[in-house]
């Protein structure tokens, strides 16, 4: 398949022209920093960082390829700025960036905001988690009574869920797509807390992938319902819409209608495409346009017209499929 293709391809040749499509965003905490990105093709996960901007010498690499990369740096001094690049295999710099770890640089400061070993914040999940499995993903979607951090690790051994989710920022209404997932399997997931602790746990199993397969893969792409909105809160919504034939799944959005300069995407490979938008503004008017693309090299896409509609005020319970405003 092109899909199998393009994996080779990355494989192959893992930094040739792959770009960061989003990030780097970096959530700091007191002792530690957690760095998110997406890039345009599989590539390395590497971070160096350090103190000295020219002097990067501690270093976090996971192995493999992502397209969706999470890096913890632990062990950091509090109230403390740090500079860090994003390396790709030949140890060229991607991005450089810097944060600044919260609390106070002074020793005595530093102990009295650390939490004491063992501690958890009182945090409680008021609604869900509510899965919408797909043959190759899912959208897990829940709300908190307060505003907590989007982490969810997951995988198919409920002992070992090696796969992970990161959002940055917190929000009260958690939306997590996941991706690349194996039809008709079943999934075991856990909801954390900043300290790692568990929220909550729960599994799901993706659906057949018999339409998929037999949905074609080039012909006429044109866009058949939609797009819409699925689920939309005060700081996230969930986009949706559906295409002819199996494409690529890409979100155009912004508060200007003439310059829809964020982006939001899901895996190729969808007829019936969803993809949820984070770190949103609430009581906030936005517009968006989705695009779909036939695999490389069929040089076929089309987009959507524009839409507009309005996020939540803070703290209100999320609308399921509310309308939406088409722009002239």
């Amino acid at each position: 398949s092109q899909q199998d293709r393009d994996r080779d391809n990355d494989a192959a040749n893992p930094n040739g022209n792959i770009t960061i499509t989003g990030g780097p965003n970096v959530a700091p905490s007191n002792t530690s920093a957690t760095i998110h990105w997406t890039t345009s093709g599989r590539a390395a996960t590497i971070v160096k960082y350090g103190t000295d901007a020219n002097k990067l010498d501690e270093k976090s690499a996971q192995p493999g390829g992502e397209r969706d990369h999470n890096v913890t740096l632990s062990n950091l001094s509090p109230g403390t700025k740090y500079f860090f690049a994003i390396m790709t295999d030949d140890n060229t710099v991607r991005t450089k960036g810097e944060f600044t770890t919260t609390g106070a640089a002074s020793a005595t400061a530093a102990t009295a905001a650390t939490p004491a070993t063992g501690a958890k914040d009182n945090i409680t999940i008021t609604k869900g988690p509510d899965v919408n499995p797909t043959d190759t993903g899912a959208t897990i979607h829940w709300t908190t009574s307060g505003t907590a951090a989007t982490i969810l690790h997951y995988g198919t051994d409920p002992n070992n869920l090696s796969q992970k989710s990161y959002q940055p920022g917190g929000e009260r209404d958690q939306n997590v797509t996941l991706s690349n997932l194996s039809p008709n399997t079943t999934y075991y997931f856990a909801i954390l807390r900043d300290d790692m602790s568990e929220r909550t746990k729960s599994q799901f199993q993706t659906k057949p992938n018999a339409a998929a397969a037999a949905a074609p893969v080039s012909g006429n792409l044109a866009i058949l319902a939609g797009p819409k909105l699925d689920v939309v809160s005060d700081r996230s919504a969930i986009v949706e819409w559906s295409t002819a034939v199996r494409s690529s799944s890409l979100v155009h959005f912004g508060t200007d209608k003439n310059n829809l300069s964020q982006t939001a995407e899901a895996p190729w490979g969808a007829t019936t495409h969803r993809v949820g938008i984070n770190s949103l503004t609430p009581n906030t008017t936005y517009f968006l346009q989705v695009e779909s693309s036939q695999a490389q090299g069929t040089g076929t896409g089309t987009k959507s017209g524009k839409i507009q509609f309005t996020t939540l005020a803070p703290g209100s319970s999320a609308k399921v499929n509310p309308p939406v405003i088409p722009v002239q």
